[in-house]
């Protein structure tokens, strides 16, 4: 059902008042005020691969530009989080994700490393190939002030 063909009084006698939401939102009208300065609350990156990945050592391989460009948004602006996540896509676009939440704020870039291999290991023997690779921190934490908890320590 394309909503934009729809009339707003269809609309309306199927979803019920939500129905006038969904008429404006498919004509692009949207009259919420823009938030632009909105707490981010996680940070990720993912790479498509040209060809579907089978072999470990090549998805450990490609893992590592993420966690940097994850590690250097927390670094260009004192972020910490909690929670990494891996994410997977395989070749028939069926998709998982994994996540391990640490029990206190995430300070270094290779614990960051650590779970986000251990994520992606467990993973294996892969039932398909990979054709997506995604990493993200999230549970942010935006400030030098570490809340109470557990710190990780670098060891």
């Amino acid at each position: 059902l394309d909503l934009r063909q729809q009339t707003e009084a269809f609309l309306v006698r199927h979803f019920g008042k939500v129905g006038h939401h969904y008429y404006s939102i498919a004509r692009a009208i949207d009259h919420r005020p823009v938030q632009p300065n909105r707490v981010r609350k996680s940070v990720g990156s993912e790479t498509t691969f040209a060809e579907d990945l089978l072999l470990q050592s090549d998805l450990i391989d490609a893992l590592q530009p993420l966690i940097e460009s994850v590690w250097n948004y927390c670094e260009r602006t004192s972020s910490r989080g909690r929670t990494i996540t891996l994410k997977v896509k395989y070749a028939d676009f069926t998709q998982i994700t994994r996540s391990r939440t640490s029990p206190g704020i995430i300070m270094h870039e290779s614990h960051v490393r650590q779970v986000a291999s251990d994520l992606l290991g467990a993973i294996f023997p892969l039932p398909k190939g990979v054709r997506l690779l995604g990493l993200s921190l999230s549970n942010f934490q935006i400030n030098d002030r570490p809340e109470s908890g557990q710190l990780s320590l670098e060891l």
